[in-house]
């Protein structure tokens, strides 16, 4: 007992290290961007439904600007496409034959050097005829999204490519009062020059007009990150994965919410989740993992925790730690 009181202690350590640091709500002007490693693997309509070569995928930062040296890029023979970038928020689009143009934006944190997003994109209707996938399943589309008008859509791809221009976005959202997309992109326009409360506004909006938005879920869930609310974080985070299972980011941050609120078998099951897929750049939730582990009393299988840690990232912020654990507990076993 007393071992478990001194680690359920230790807890918050976690904040003050690999994941505080990568809040990155509001930039900070002195901060430096560095590099990191941005995959796209694109599906058609489902998961399961992998896009063909050629789709192109444009990225933007945050002053509409080509965010990487290599412009334009179209996807592989299994719908990847890989960018070299930095941290940050960015904005992306993705063209194509037979697909409906797909703006997005994402949040490359600060603590990873790598990130990885799974789209869905939605093919074009056949005939005039638009199809709508079965509501509950992870792959539906709000039918919101089919009714924009161009004027909109228009006014969002020009927000779309000068992220600072949050009125375009408010614009887009003035003509069509149910477009989700505009919406969070105005919340990551807001939210990217400090205005959190605006931000929250918008995200909220989306959500309300399109529940199935993983990525709004996602953003309100980095708010709530950064206003320590870990019960609301998680809620939102298992919203965001009904319709996106397997966003590592979202199964990551998932199981350290659910470690500061000491739901422990639920950190250990969404951490493992997250190892089951690509998590680059995510290595800490092999140290969410191991706490949650010790903290219920299951010393053997944290001491894999942090072995996996440091197979994953041997020269991490965490590995100091890590090895500390790993000694201890092999000298415990």
């Amino acid at each position: 007992m007393k071992r478990l009181t001194i680690l359920l202690l230790a807890i918050p350590w976690i904040l003050s290290s690999a994941f505080a640091q990568g809040i990155d709500i509001g930039r900070n002007k002195e901060d430096v961007p560095h590099p990191a490693d941005l995959a796209f693997n694109i599906s058609i309509d489902r998961m399961q439904n992998r896009a063909a070569a050629g789709l192109s995928v444009q990225l933007y930062d945050q002053s509409g600007n080509d965010a990487t040296s290599q412009g334009s890029q179209q996807t592989d023979a299994g719908g990847r496409v890989v960018f070299h970038t930095t941290n940050g928020i960015h904005q992306f689009r993705i063209t194509g034959q037979g697909i409906e143009d797909y703006d997005g934006s994402i949040q490359i944190m600060r603590q990873e050097s790598s990130h990885i997003e799974n789209i869905i994109v939605k093919s074009k209707p056949l005939n005039g005829q638009a199809t709508v996938a079965v509501p509950g399943s992870s792959d539906v589309v709000a039918a919101s999204r089919l009714s924009v008008p161009d004027k909109a859509a228009k006014e969002f791809k020009a927000g779309s490519k000068a992220l600072e221009a949050k009125k375009k976005f408010a614009n887009a959202t003035s003509i069509y009062a149910d477009y989700s997309l505009a919406y969070n992109g105005l919340g990551v326009a807001q939210m990217s020059s400090g205005d959190t409360v605006g931000a929250r506004v918008s995200f909220e909006k989306a959500i309300k007009i399109d529940d199935h938005f993983a990525e709004a879920y996602r953003n309100l869930a980095r708010l709530a990150l950064g206003d320590h609310k870990f019960e609301e974080m998680d809620d939102l985070l298992t919203k965001s994965l009904q319709s996106d299972p397997l966003n590592a980011w979202a199964l990551t941050y998932a199981a350290y919410a659910e470690l500061q609120t000491q739901k422990f078998d639920l950190a250990v099951t969404h951490a493992r989740a997250a190892h089951g897929g690509p998590h680059q750049g995510l290595a800490s939730v092999h140290i969410v993992a191991a706490h949650a582990l010790e903290a219920t009393q299951q010393p053997a299988e944290a001491l894999k925790e942090y072995k996996l840690y440091m197979e994953e990232d041997p020269n991490g912020r965490d590995a100091a730690r890590a090895k500390q654990a790993i000694v201890s507990l092999s000298t415990t076993k």
